[in-house]
């Protein structure tokens, strides 16, 4: 079925494809109760088609988008991915740090910009 959500994890390893309650319940084991309603706005973006252009970054050789909810520093959650055959794509996930930065606080890769801990300025 398209418009998945398949998350990339830090391993580099993928899941099946998942509805967006699913990957909502996978994500939200990674964060804190007080920030699991900005993941819900962003996987609403993620799924919604809203993700944002993330400057030249790309992933899997694939436009890196981003979509994020919740004021900077504080609860917010941004979450990284490309779309592909339909599905989204899912490998990092942090928060606003400034204005145009994010940082992979949550999750991220094993190498590149999107490992976990890792800034990037848009």
């Amino acid at each position: 079925m398209a418009n998945q959500i398949v998350i990339i994890k830090s391993d580099g390893t993928s899941t099946q494809p998942m509805n967006q309650a699913q990957a909502e319940s996978y994500l939200g084991n990674l964060i804190t109760a007080d920030r699991i309603a900005n993941l819900k706005q962003s996987l609403n973006d993620v799924t919604g088609g809203k993700g944002k252009p993330t400057g030249s970054y790309r992933f899997n050789n694939f436009p890196v988008l981003h979509a994020s909810s919740g004021v900077i520093g504080v609860k917010s959650v941004s979450l990284f991915f490309y779309d592909n055959g339909g599905n989204h794509h899912i490998f990092a996930m942090g928060e606003h740090v400034a204005a145009s930065s994010y940082k992979m606080t949550d999750y991220g890769q094993p190498t590149g910009d999107f490992k976990k801990n890792a800034t990037i300025t848009i």
